[in-house]
């Protein structure tokens, strides 16, 4: 018998343990995509981490064999759906936490409308309820690539396999959520849109700005020639030492 493999850890916890901001973050996205606690979010952080670091290594690096490792890198992000065809490295290094989670199996659940919430894609997936082609997965942080998303579905003895279960989301609450979506990204483009200036208008704007600043004095300026007027006129003799002279 050979020995006994000795089991690793896949994450890196945080360098330290009070931080505010990453602990509001890390409750944020706790709460937005169902997960069970913080070691989640760890284990996705260091799957970005890794592309990260891979990436800086092999930027410094030339060859044939490191050549081949970025194409495969490259390749890889693409098929899990973290990058398009034909990204680089800056797209690779602005990676973030919420670009992997998004790829998770539960939260592709939700956003695939078979589940109502983050919590039910969970149990869903545990339960072994999902498959993804013929393949039944149990772990809802199973990363999904870009070929698997539309194999999605419920397993046969299952459940849910059925349209008409009464947690499945009906043809109205299908058509209000996508409805409410739509508005949503209406709402975004608009906002951008309001955000956004040409430049013809900022030119304007600047030239006005310059206009103005010339018309108006300085306080300085005026506080200096007051000065100056000052000191051009005669000062008065006091009234004591006429008297005195005279």
């Amino acid at each position: 018998m050979g020995d006994i493999k000795k089991i690793r850890k896949k994450y890196e916890t945080p360098m330290h343990p009070w931080v505010g901001s990453r602990i509001e973050e890390e409750r944020g996205l706790l709460k937005e995509y169902g997960l069970r606690n913080k070691k989640e979010v760890w284990k996705m952080n260091s799957t970005v981490t890794r592309f990260k670091d891979r990436a800086k290594r092999l930027l410094a690096q030339q060859g044939t064999q490191a050549d081949r490792e970025r194409e495969q890198m490259f390749a890889r992000t693409a098929r899990l759906g973290l990058l398009k065809q034909g990204a680089g490295f800056d797209e690779i290094l602005g990676l973030a936490v919420k670009d992997v989670l998004d790829r998770r199996l539960d939260t592709l659940l939700v956003k695939r409308h078979l589940a109502r919430t983050a919590k039910q894609a969970r149990q869903m997936v545990t339960h072994r309820h999902v498959v993804v082609g013929e393949k039944m997965i149990t772990s809802p942080g199973y990363l999904v690539s870009v070929d698997e998303e539309q194999l999605i579905g419920f397993a046969p003895s299952s459940g849910f396999f059925n349209e008409q279960h009464p947690e499945r989301l009906s043809e109205e609450e299908l058509a209000a959520k996508q409805a409410k979506g739509e508005k949503r990204k209406a709402e975004k483009t608009d906002a951008e849109e309001a955000l956004t200036f040409d430049e013809k208008s900022i030119e304007e704007a600047e030239v006005l700005a310059g206009e103005k600043k010339k018309a108006e004095k300085p306080v300085h300026e005026k506080k200096t020639e007051h000065k100056a007027e000052k000191k051009d006129e005669p000062k008065a003799e006091p009234e004591a030492k006429k008297e005195a002279d005279a």
